[in-house]
């Protein structure tokens, strides 16, 4: 029932093709951008009350998608390397859905004076099992989106079939004192961000923009990747036609931290009991410390269908080596029949 609504509304929705509101692709070309042909893809849009999300949708078919989900203030590009080959190498009979997170992408901003929350990630894929009637949620997510993926599948564990987390699988330890500490100035940053929402924020040259994502993310997205994100993350400049602007709702900057509980964290790990593949980039900074270590340790012993792999590249690895990904995540959906 869920694989039939899904395809009916896709197929009969006459607001799934989304007009582009920013510049083609091609104004960010790169030599090295990985592509495979003849995949068809479609650009959708979801409702939501405060407007619509926005998702690609890769494939065709009836059976429920797997769905896509994105790093913090990165976006549904961030799987454009990777879903063509995986949807090639599962011979085009499973759709992949990613999505844009509210105030990322494409997606609708949230209300003026309202601001995010990570832990309304989660309920948000709650919101699409709900709305398109699936039986069973299939995560892939990466980073905040891993985050999210792992939390859904906990508190909902019989709702997710499959969970893949590309490098993190939880937050990081911090010294609550210096988060703490730290409260007060994101409290003012956010009140200042909810006064200039309507306000064009400053522009770049493509030269510019790509090095500007390329060193905010500690120059885990390669160069040569950073395209795979402007695509859906800038919007061409009212004021200069030959700049482009960051796109992304500028509140996502101020995000309240809370780091959780051990024991909190732990009272969710003992919930997830579907198959859970952790792919760790070595290269990469995060869940490397002993709360995250130990915390993947209690993981592997009280779920024997979890593992871990870890393969070379840095936080964004599936977006810079999806050839070095791809296997991996096959070789994990061959074993427990997802394709």
């Amino acid at each position: 029932m869920a694989r039939r609504l899904f395809s009916q509304w896709i197929l009969n929705n006459n607001q799934t093709v989304l007009k582009p509101k920013i510049s083609s692709l091609a104004n960010f070309s790169s030599k090295k951008l990985h592509t495979v042909q003849g995949i068809p893809v479609k650009e959708v849009q979801i409702p939501v009350q405060w407007g619509h999300v926005a998702g690609k949708l890769w494939g065709t078919g009836s059976d429920r998608p797997i769905l896509a989900v994105h790093g913090w203030q990165d976006n549904a590009g961030t799987w454009d390397p990777l879903i063509p080959l995986l949807y090639k190498e599962m011979n085009n009979n499973r759709p992949i859905l990613a999505i844009d997170f509210p105030g990322h992408g494409l997606s609708s901003w949230l209300p003026p004076g309202m601001n995010y929350y990570s832990w309304e990630l989660p309920r948000f894929i709650h919101y699409l099992k709900e709305y398109f009637k699936w039986d069973k949620v299939s995560i892939l997510g990466h980073s905040m989106g891993s985050i999210a993926g792992f939390r859904y599948a906990t508190v909902f564990p019989d709702d997710v079939d499959f969970y893949i987390a590309v490098d993190i699988l939880i937050y990081d330890d911090y010294d609550i004192h210096f988060v703490v500490d730290k409260y007060s100035a994101v409290f003012k940053k956010a009140l200042m961000t909810q006064k200039r929402l309507d306000i064009e924020p400053p522009s770049y040259t493509r030269e510019e923009m790509i090095k500007k994502w390329h060193m905010g993310t500690l120059k885990s997205v390669a160069l040569e990747s950073v395209p795979y994100l402007l695509e859906r993350g800038t919007r061409p400049s009212k004021q200069d036609p030959n700049k482009f602007y960051f796109s992304r709702d500028s509140r996502l900057k101020f995000t309240l931290f809370n780091p959780e509980d051990k024991k909190f964290v732990e009272a969710l790990i003992l919930r997830l009991k579907c198959p859970t593949l952790y792919i760790k980039a070595v290269d990469s900074p995060f869940a490397v410390d002993e709360f995250a270590v130990s915390m993947a340790d209690m993981i592997a012993k009280n779920n024997e269908k979890y593992e871990i792999q870890y393969l070379p590249g840095t936080h964004h690895i599936h977006l810079n080596t999806p050839e070095l990904v791809l296997p991996v995540i096959m070789q994990f959906l061959r074993k427990y029949n997802f394709v």
